[in-house]
């Protein structure tokens, strides 16, 4: 009989290509999946997907304000709780697997561990990172200490944790203990999906940068509209995409209009995730502008995968992976240092090829079907199968 595993994340599915990815790669592996997640409106409360159970709890993810995350965050730990404790009785997982943010999640598996379930813990945030970042709070204040000891005994609670680089991992490890080294499994793009050869427009007279996903302040995007001033000079067929939606977005649009950029800075809705190869294709230079050290975006990935030349802060989740021959790093929040690096591309586009050349060779070691291998071998060491994909060696992560 298959091995059950329950993933719990507060977000949509299959929307959210991060998760619909894991749960493929464990479904392709022989195990049974279900999924406990969030329900936008029109969605069905209950579905199958791929053999599994997809249970949407009826809340819906609005970026609003602290108080409307809180009531989100504890309204949807009280029912998966609640929906685990039923399912664990009746018929108990053997892995529950739950995403962060808020990490306190984990303790809606509560039930399931203490009926036999292994738990696994993702911690596809650094939540006192995140949280500091989008409040402006600094470390020494009692929110953030609090956050950090909600992740201390969130890490202490599961079995397994994972993590999305190797700077994440050693933060876990150094200040939260976790009962073993974490496993880096990083958020790399499906070579199915981001492969080269994806068809593109003809050649033309414009330059054309991008950056895409989730609009949300700590990603950095007004550090990239407040550079096109001192970009427009030396390049006037420029063209900034901004591709996705989040709560950011009104406020960057204000940023653009402010500096009389609007003509240069264009604003698209989210498209299918299997559309954005075509948009990074079409593009000169990707732009990762985060202001966080801690993130590894997906995003910087999905531009290496396709060979696009990638302008990134600099950031010690990134530099240990890939030196200044592969990305033309920059000062987060300096959009005068962002503007030079972009401009250094621009006039040596030769150098831009050779960047993203080397960035895609280093990325070969890191490319999906390694992460998955790695991913699937955290689940089968803890139900006891014990193959090859359980041994993952020999890279930074």
């Amino acid at each position: 009989m298959a091995k059950r595993v329950c993933i719990v994340r507060q977000n949509y599915f299959p929307e959210e290509d991060h998760v619909r990815k894991n749960v493929d790669a464990l479904t392709d592996a022989g195990f049974h999946v279900d999924v406990i997640c969030l329900r936008a409106p029109g969605e069905a409360a209950r579905e199958e997907y791929r053999g599994g159970t997809v249970t949407r709890l009826p809340i819906e993810h609005k970026r609003t304000s602290q108080y409307r995350y809180m009531f989100e965050y504890g309204a949807f730990i009280l029912m998966a709780f609640s929906l685990l404790a039923v399912r664990s009785i009746r018929h108990r997982y053997d892995i529950v697997e739950l995403y962060n943010v808020p990490d306190l999640i984990v303790f809606a598996a509560l039930p399931a561990k203490l009926l036999g379930s292994k738990i696994i813990f993702f911690m596809f945030e650094m939540t006192p990172e995140q949280t500091g970042n989008n409040y402006g709070i600094g470390d020494d204040r009692t929110l953030i200490r609090l956050l950090r000891w909600a992740e201390g005994i969130s890490v202490r609670f599961a079995h397994r944790v994972i993590t999305v680089s190797p700077y994440q991992r050693d933060q876990v490890v150094e200040r939260s203990r976790p009962r073993s080294e974490p496993t880096v499994v990083m958020n790399v793009p499906q070579e199915s999906v981001f492969r080269l050869g994806t068809n593109a427009c003809e050649p033309d007279s414009v330059f054309r940068v991008i950056t895409h996903g989730s609009i949300l302040k700590r990603y950095g995007i007004q550090t990239l509209i407040r550079a096109v001033p001192h970009l427009t000079d030396r390049i006037p067929e420029l063209e900034v995409t901004i591709l996705g939606d989040g709560e950011y977005r009104d406020e960057l649009e204000q940023i653009a209009a402010k500096l009389g950029v609007t003509d240069h800075v264009r604003f698209l809705d989210s498209i299918p995730h299997k559309l954005v190869p075509e948009m990074i294709a079409r593009a000169d230079i990707g732009v990762t502008p985060m202001l966080i050290m801690s993130i590894l975006p997906n995003k910087l990935f999905e531009y290496i995968a396709m060979k696009c030349p990638v302008v990134s802060s600099l950031s010690p989740s990134l530099t240990p992976l890939f030196d200044d021959n592969a990305i033309a790093y920059f000062t987060p929040d300096d959009e005068v240092d962002l503007a030079r690096r972009i401009l250094e591309l621009y006039d040596d586009p030769a150098r831009g090829k050779r960047m993203a050349q080397t960035a895609h060779e280093v990325y070969d070691r890191f490319r999906w079907e390694n992460a998955r291998r790695k991913y699937i071998g955290v689940h089968e060491e803890l139900v006891g199968i014990h193959t090859a994909a359980a041994e993952p060696k020999g890279d930074l992560a």
